[in-house]
């Protein structure tokens, strides 16, 4: 049997002993709080009924000695015994009742009684009124026999004989309520004696019964821990049976033998943590690499951005020079020298902007101003423009694959998105260039499609770093930053959007960007 079922049976022996003992100390309780209400009501019956039967007694030597002697209180004294005998009736009535409740139905002889009692007295009452009426008859033998018959056989002989069968019964009731409450007694204490042996009985074999199936398992538990503290992997503990201590000891054992089997593979773990430290050795070199070329990037970001920055600069520069340098010269000279000159300050400013809006989309700072904006009309707005500044020889098309657009976005933003991937298009791409608008799942998407010689896929992969610029840009055009894609994405995913770029070499190139029309937007502030 298990430890868990042992103690489960002895507390639940216990249990039950204390649960039994506590329904015994009620019911003792209850018993003995009814019997002693029944005895206080008997001993209070007993005692209303010797207070009647004293004041019905005085009432009849008063009516006697008004008869005999004459009245000398003017009744006084017989009508304040008269209201304390029915005033003893009322109480006596009342306590018997309280027995009939307690003791039930088997008291309802005493209200019988009590009511026999009761018309006795009126009747004596009747026969004193009667003798008081004929008082002053002619017949003094007759009224002296009358009052004898009165006093002997009705009083001594009726009344006396009705009045002691109650008391005898009253006491009676005490003497038997009294017995009864013994007898409880007695049986609550052999009752309490009996639970007493019984829960220290259970209790002492409780605890034999487990010390006997636990102190053996346990010693040899405690043995075989001390051996494995010694370093002895080889020592094994002896089961017990199938109880929670022998499962413990078979775990023991079982771990002990892992343990051994751990030792033994020790040599084997550290071979493997050397190749491990290898292979971290190595990750590590390479995010050294990574490190470096992202300093070397970071570098070439500056020297790109220096020379970006120069060129608008020098054109600036010299536009001053030559204007100081050049003595008289005419009005319109001079506005050709402002106007190159605020040219090349607006390429200067588009620069610093784009490079400040991508910095703060990389810092999470961007800011738009969100509004109601129909999406195909940008579009439209973009195309129209592209085909004004573009090579009349190349074609655009514009093909809207939904009715309505409406979306809450900032217009001024994604007119520049469309607008930057249709002039790469214009400028990179082949003759025909197709624009078109469809709706996706989440909202809208807007894509660019050229036919120009495309992109390698080593190429694509950098298409969104900044001052980036690809083959067929650098070597066959001299126009452009590389700031506009990376302006584009930033814009695109500060609307909770996302766009992206595929190509093959020799087909052209698809650009795709994507706007939800439901969601807030988390860039926006």
């Amino acid at each position: 049997m298990r430890y868990l079922t042992k103690l489960t049976l002895s507390f639940s022996g216990l249990l039950a002993i204390a649960l039994i003992s506590a329904a015994i100390a009620f019911w003792s309780a209850r018993s003995a709080e009814h019997h002693l209400e029944r005895s206080q009501l008997a001993h209070r019956v007993h005692g209303q009924y010797l207070s009647l039967s004293t004041h019905t007694y005085q009432l009849f030597k008063q009516f006697g000695d008004a008869l005999l002697i004459g009245d000398r209180d003017g009744g006084r004294g017989e009508a304040l015994l008269l209201t304390a005998i029915r005033t003893d009736i009322r109480r006596l009535r009342v306590l018997i009742a309280e027995e009939v409740q307690i003791a039930g139905e088997e008291e309802i002889e005493e209200l019988e009684l009590l009511a026999r009692i009761e018309r006795q007295i009126e009747g004596l009452l009747q026969e004193f009124l009667r003798l008081q009426s004929g008082l002053q008859s002619a017949d003094p033998d007759g009224f002296q026999a009358r009052l004898s018959k009165v006093l002997d056989e009705k009083i001594d002989a009726d009344f006396q004989v009705l009045l002691a069968e109650a008391l005898a019964e009253e006491r009676e009731e005490v003497a038997e309520t009294e017995a009864e409450m013994q007898a409880a007694i007695s049986l609550f204490q052999t009752a309490a004696i009996l639970a007493g042996l019984i829960a220290a009985l259970t209790a002492v074999f409780g605890i034999l019964f487990l010390r006997r199936g636990l102190s053996r398992p346990l010693k040899h538990l405690l043995e075989g821990a001390e051996a494995v503290g010694r370093g002895e992997l080889d020592h094994r503990v002896t089961a017990s049976g199938d109880t929670e201590l022998g499962r413990v000891a078979q775990a023991f054992n079982q771990m002990i033998a892992k343990v051994a089997q751990r030792q033994d593979s020790l040599s084997a773990s550290r071979d493997a943590l050397e190749k491990e430290v290898s292979r971290r050795t190595e990750q590590l070199q390479n995010l050294l690499k990574t490190l470096r070329v992202s300093e070397e990037n970071r570098k070439r970001l500056l020297a790109d951005v220096s020379h970006e920055l120069r060129t608008p600069l020098t054109i600036i520069r010299g536009e001053a020079d030559v204007a100081l340098r050049g003595g008289d010269r005419s009005a319109e000279e001079y506005r050709e020298v402002m106007v190159r000159t605020r040219d090349a300050a607006d390429h200067t400013a588009r620069i610093v902007d784009d490079l400040l809006f991508v910095a703060r989309h990389e810092n999470g700072e961007v800011r738009i101003q969100l509004q109601e904006t129909d999406l195909t009309r940008l579009v439209e707005r973009a195309v129209a423009a592209g085909k004004a500044l573009g090579d009349s020889a190349k074609s655009v098309t514009f093909e809207a694959m939904v009715a309505q657009a409406k979306l809450r976005a900032d217009p001024n933003r994604i007119q520049q998105v469309i607008t930057i991937l249709l002039e790469n298009a214009l400028r990179y791409g082949g003759q025909s260039i197709e624009v078109r608008l469809d709706q996706t799942p989440g909202g809208f998407a807007v894509t660019v499609i050229d036919d120009g010689p495309g992109l390698a896929q080593s190429e694509l992969t950098h298409v969104f770093e900044r001052f980036f610029r690809g083959t067929n840009a650098a070597t066959r055009y001299d126009g452009g930053t590389g700031l506009g894609l990376p302006v584009a994405k930033a814009i695109i995913e500060a609307h909770g959007g996302q766009i992206a770029l595929t190509s093959e070499t020799g087909e052209g190139v698809q650009a795709r960007f994507t706007l939800p029309n439901r969601r807030v937007l988390a860039a926006a502030s």
